[in-house]
């Protein structure tokens, strides 16, 4: 074999290797690269649930939920979507879920195709027409399915108006809940959710928050592992029991829910500004800028990561 021929035969594999790994990138979609870019899950509470491709793991956790029907945008048409649909069929049947498919093709937000718009509505119709809760996905949940859930809920087109005051009477409790929690008056906040004939995930992780505020530390604990089972994703509520850990000085603990965090999302600000408190508290300062300094670059209004990184800032300049 000749030199020139080495040369073509390692870049052809080399371009091999790029698409058969660009091709396992889509085609496991929970993989920690497109982590990086899926949208998150709604509140699993609700009647409609939009989110990205489900995993064997998600519907086990939409099934918890009690959903019962599955509505994919995914296009069959898009070789990577059509593998993904024929495996979540396979799923939805395994767990006795209705299984619906208007296929939808967008890039970057951009819609494609002569069915989009129609697609979409017909989406909307089943979702709207559909018996118990629905999950509404795309690939990774965060344009497709947002169009749906938009159009069912009438925020762009007239068929789906939801005035106010058809909100009901949970949501407007919860409103004014959020409302005083943002002011500052925690009790209240906790007595307005007292109130409600029923709680769901956000309720109950606004009690939990509002019981952390008013330094109420065991009740809060409590409160956001209660929230965790209704969960379908649990880095916010392992972020929120590290800062509990943080509050009573559990730094192991505290450290560890963290990590792992950050190791599924490693750009969650709150988990960066978390573990940063911790390496602070452990006088470990170079290591804790790092990470608090990651976090101000998501959120530069974080108030805990800004005065602890000028705390180690005026200390490191007093040993100069």
């Amino acid at each position: 074999m000749t030199y020139l021929s080495k040369i073509r035969l390692v870049i052809f594999l080399s371009l091999a290797a790029i698409l058969a790994l660009g091709y396992y990138l889509v085609i496991v979609p929970d993989n920690p690269m497109m982590r990086l870019f899926r949208g998150e899950v709604s509140d699993i509470e609700a009647n409609i649930i939009i989110g990205p491709y489900p995993t064997e793991a998600d519907f086990r956790r939409l099934n918890d939920a009690k959903v019962g029907t599955i509505i994919s945008l995914l296009d069959p048409q898009l070789p990577y979507e059509k593998i993904l649909l024929e495996q979540e069929k396979v799923f939805a049947q395994k767990h006795a879920m209705k299984f619906m498919n208007f296929p939808m093709v967008s890039i970057l937000g951009v819609k494609m195709g002569d069915k989009y718009d129609s697609n979409a509505k017909a989406a909307a119709d089943a979702a709207s027409a559909a018996d118990g809760k629905i999950y509404v996905h795309c690939y990774l949940g965060i344009h497709r399915a947002k169009i749906v859930k938009d159009l069912v809920e009438n925020k762009t087109v007239g068929n789906y108006l939801l005035r106010e005051g058809e909100r009901g009477q949970l949501a407007r409790m919860q409103d004014n809940a959020e409302q005083l929690y943002n002011q500052k008056n925690y009790k209240e906040a906790k007595q307005v959710i007292g109130q409600m004939p029923s709680q769901d995930y956000p309720s109950i992780t606004l009690d939990a928050w509002s019981s952390y505020h008013l330094k109420d530390i065991p009740e809060a604990r409590k409160l956001f592992s209660a929230a965790k089972s209704h969960a379908l994703k649990t880095e916010d509520i392992e972020t929120a029991l590290g800062y509990c850990d943080l509050k009573e000085n559990k730094l192991e603990d505290a450290w560890r829910r963290f990590s792992n965090v950050l190791t599924t999302q490693p750009s969650n600000e709150s988990a960066l500004s978390g573990a940063g408190l911790v390496l602070f508290r452990q006088e470990k300062f170079d290591e804790s800028s790092q990470f608090l300094q990651r976090a101000l670059a998501i959120n530069p209004s974080d108030k805990d990561a800004q005065e602890t990184l000028k705390r180690i800032q005026n200390a490191q300049i007093s040993k100069k």
